[in-house]
């Protein structure tokens, strides 16, 4: 007997929440198949309901929550077959299931991951639990897991506590607890998001390689539309808890047929950074599942939707051609005319481009030779042992009304730098001459003291990557945004509540918000507050630390769309911090490229992009995912082995030289220094002018 084509066959799946508020239908008539052997990803802004499936499916939904409805059919071989919903959550069967036939990676392997026992000691329980093997043999096999998944010295680090590994080291050590029992399906939720484009790729061939390998079903659910287009076999949308289109990723992308995969598609940014023309964002955010609106889900976001039957009609699941299905009334028997249609005249004009005002000649900030180190300290005696070069002999300037992108890995040094230069840190040496408004003409902020810094504080603010973590909790929006207004004295009373409602309503909140707490805020619109609470002062630089990195592409659409608008409104000067090169290359007019501590490359955006001239750029470009299944790039892809060096030993000579695959034996003794290779064009590498690299247009 063959195997049935399906692993799973989920049909009119719904999962609801009973609250005291009311019922939260987070899933509402899901169904979808997950093809035996291939990998199916599951896509959509956050809310949509994407997570819930996956854990209904795992039978792990939490209190309150519960499947309500609907068949979860598992078909682990050619004469079994096992509906999951109903078994009991807590039951002998789903745990038989759960952890051995079908696991689940989470994107943050720190909270996922017990910090009070090693790695080896998680994955010893994993294999315990499912098969008779002693404590000797699950430890061999559990090292055999760790090299598999590419963490070197598995015998040592097999006894590492979470805490002792690296980010992408956490994650592969999670997929090999995932994968150590062999399972039929391997769920991925966001495994990927928090993580550099290099150690993503990484991640992604991993799981490709051993789907491979063990002949297993993936079930990835992403928001990067990078990654769909990379491994995906099958796409299924998702928006409020229903699938709104599904097929092939060749179809989804060649031919989109829901107005919100359109939307999604369009919201990403371009790698071309000649293209300036502003993100097609999707105006709104998705409505909480308590507070659904009548017809289809999506009709008060959608550029097509008809009035009186949108607003009205829930649409059906259709089928078109190549199993390709869609949930629009735009497709009835007209087959996508009208849709077709409405496309022609959106598409007749060309999109606008970004508003721009042109950096000026004069320099806000020239950093000079800054470093920012950090002392170890051991022993009864606190004595100093080393030190940590988190930021080491950095040079860079930034003209008023540019914006400035620095990428790297993480710990390469970024988000230290820009405390540094916030004067959150005392520097260890070098100069930060600001010339700001304050009259005084150019002033070394390295070397004042904190009354002295508080004039300079409301001119140079900062946005934070997390808007959850970075506004209080206990404070309203009110009292967020104006603190520093309060505190630097410019506004208060009734003329401080008239000043934050006119920026709530400049970054695109309503001003009735203002008595308003955190919490009641989604994650694009907090982030809205932090922008407004970083431009209360009226500034003139703003260091955007991943500002945008934690949001949908829709939602990050907006608010780069934001921050550009505001640039040119008030001439502010942004240093962009982030990993995602796409946002970098849509946003900066020059990028600076850091590794170790170090700035090893420095160019206008369009240079960098199409001719770097470092070996660190190049493999940071070519792993960059692009939204297009026909480009997937294995051939061309770089793949940078180990770690970023250790900032407290690195190693001799060039930082990069042990990851660099154009290394000679004077990269191993000799440091390069960062040179001008051209009008404007910085490079930290011996054989810059030799080497031919490749830049994105090769992709």
């Amino acid at each position: 007997m063959s195997l049935p084509e399906h692993l799973i066959e989920i049909d009119n799946l719904h999962t609801h929440f009973f609250t005291d508020d009311g019922v939260v239908r987070a899933v509402e008539g899901v169904s979808f198949n997950i093809p035996r052997g291939k990998t199916i990803c599951v896509v959509g802004e956050s809310g949509c309901g994407k997570s819930i499936t996956a854990r209904s499916i795992l039978q792990v939904v939490d209190p309150p929550g519960r499947i309500v409805e609907g068949d979860i059919h598992f078909y682990p071989d050619a004469d079994s077959k096992v509906n999951i919903a109903q078994l009991k959550p807590n039951g002998k069967e789903i745990r038989a299931i759960r952890g051995k036939e079908i696991t689940m990676i989470f994107q943050e392997p720190m909270t996922s991951l017990s910090p009070l026992y090693t790695i080896g000691n998680q994955i010893v329980e994993a294999l315990r639990w499912h098969l008779p093997i002693s404590k000797k043999e699950a430890r061999e096999r559990a090292i055999e897991a760790l090299a598999k998944v590419g963490i070197p010295r598995p015998a040592e680090r097999i006894d590492a506590y979470t805490f002792e590994l690296s980010g992408g080291m956490r994650q592969r050590a999670m997929i090999a607890m995932a994968l150590v029992c062999e399972p039929k399906l391997l769920i991925a939720d966001e495994p990927t998001t928090a993580l550099d484009v290099t150690t993503q790729a990484n991640i992604l061939d991993l799981i490709r390689e051993l789907q491979r390998e063990l002949g297993m079903s993936v079930m990835f659910i992403t928001h990067d539309l990078g990654v769909v287009a990379e491994i995906a076999d099958e796409v299924a949308v998702m928006y409020l808890g229903t699938i709104v289109e599904k097929g092939t990723v060749e179809a989804i992308f060649k031919d989109p047929k829901h107005p919100y995969t359109r939307a999604l598609l369009n919201s990403i940014p371009k790698l071309e950074p000649a293209a300036r023309t502003r993100l097609d964002a999707v105006r709104g955010s998705v409505p909480h599942p308590l507070n659904r609106p009548s017809g289809c889900p999506f009709h008060e976001r959608c550029d097509y939707a008809v009035a009186g039957v949108c607003d009205t009609t829930d649409p059906p699941l259709i089928t078109l051609e190549g199993q390709h299905e869609v949930r629009c009334v735009l497709y009835g028997d007209a087959q996508g005319d009208a849709l077709r249609e409405l496309e022609r005249e959106a598409t007749a004009e060309a999109g606008p481009q970004i508003a721009a005002r042109a950096p000026a000649e004069q320099l806000l900030l020239e950093v000079d030779r800054l470093k920012m180190h950090f002392p170890i300290k051991t022993g009864f005696f606190n004595r100093t042992v080393g030190h940590v070069k988190a930021v080491d002999d950095v040079s860079f300037a930034i003209r008023e009304g540019e914006t400035l992108g620095l990428v790297g890995e993480s710990g390469c040094g970024k988000t230290t730098l820009g405390h540094t230069l916030m004067r959150l840190y005392q520097p260890t040496a070098g100069k930060i001459l600001y010339d700001g408004t304050s009259g005084n003409g150019q002033v070394d902020l390295a070397h004042l003291n904190n009354r002295e810094l508080k004039r300079y504080r409301r001119e140079i603010r900062m946005i934070f990557q997390d808007p959850h973590a970075s506004l209080n909790p206990r404070m309203v929006v009110r009292d967020i945004v104006g603190e520093s207004l309060m505190v630097n004295e410019l506004a208060k009373g009734s003329e401080l509540d008239e000043t934050v409602r006119g920026l709530l309503q400049r970054v695109g909140l309503r001003p009735e918000y203002i008595q308003r707490y955190p919490h009641a805020f989604s994650g694009g619109e907090r982030q809205r507050i932090g922008i407004a609470r970083a431009l209360a002062p009226n500034p003139k630089l703003i260091v955007a630390d991943e500002a945008v990195s934690a949001l949908d592409v829709s939602v990050q659409a907006q608010i780069l769309n934001l921050l550009k608008d505001l640039q040119a409104e008030f001439g502010l000067t942004f240093l962009f911090i982030s990993h995602d090169l796409s946002v970098v290359a849509h946003i900066s007019d020059r990028v600076a490229v850091m590794y170790v501590g170090k700035i090893v490359e420095l160019a206008t955006t369009e240079t960098l992009f199409s001719r770097p001239q470092h070996p660190y750029t190049e493999a940071l470009l070519s792993a960059v995912l692009k939204p297009d299944p026909t480009l997937r790039n294995d051939a061309n892809r770089i793949l940078l082995t180990g770690d970023v060096a250790d900032p407290a030993n690195t190693p001799s000579g060039c930082d990069f030289h042990p990851r660099c695959r154009y290394a000679q034996d004077r990269c191993k003794t000799e440091v390069p220094a960062l040179r001008e290779t051209a009008a404007g064009h910085f490079v930290s590498c011996h054989f810059s002018e030799e080497l031919e690299l490749r830049g994105i247009d090769h992709g």
